[in-house]
């Protein structure tokens, strides 16, 4: 069963990859295909996104003095910058047992490296938002807010537009098709 679950897995890892690697590189970046409506966001350097920050919420110079600090204590710790294997990926169909195997251990280890990413990228956010109180005053502290919950709310929905799924995410009524919860979407209503 073990074996069963780890070869979905990695074949559903393997497909995603392999989509991945058939677009071209973008700004110098390789990576995948955006959802439609998303574009990838280009990386500033701590002074661009101090001028956009300065000039968005009215800082005052000591402000923009602080916040360049700030920007660029945090610079590169805010998102997770992807860096992809070059080349083709491997028929997972055509390895033998063992390099299946190894293959999908390489793809777990990555899985859970990606997961540790984003916990220290979550934590850092929350550090510099920490910081953000003690340079904006409370109405430019309000409007960062509000700005950061309207992209997050944009992210998502150009995901949820990308992927072509239902409002609220996965099959309507829950995760199988036929519906969740009561039923369960199976005949007899298990």
């Amino acid at each position: 069963m073990k074996k069963l679950f780890l070869l979905a897995v990695a074949g559903m890892m393997a497909g995603a990859l392999s989509a991945s690697a058939q677009f071209p590189p973008m700004g110098g970046m390789p990576m995948g295909q955006m959802p439609e409506g998303m574009e990838m966001p280009k990386i500033l350097t701590p002074e661009e996104k101090t001028a956009e920050m300065a000039q968005k919420y009215d800082l005052t110079d000591e402000q923009q003095t602080a916040l360049l600090a700030l920007n660029q204590k945090y610079d590169g710790k805010l998102e997770i910058r992807m860096n992809q294997e070059e080349g083709e990926r491997p028929d997972i169909r055509k390895m033998s047992d063992e390099e299946r195997q190894a293959y999908f251990n390489k793809m777990m280890d990555q899985m859970g490296d990606m997961q540790a990413k984003q916990a220290e990228v979550e934590k850092n956010q929350k550090a510099y938002e920490e910081e953000l109180k003690n340079i904006f005053d409370k109405k430019q502290l309000r409007k960062y807010r509000t700005d950061q919950r309207r992209a997050e709310a944009e992210r998502q929905a150009a995901m949820q537009r990308g992927m072509g799924g239902f409002p609220g995410g996965g099959f309507p009524g829950g995760g199988m098709p036929g519906g969740g919860f009561p039923g369960g979407g199976f005949p007899g209503g298990f």
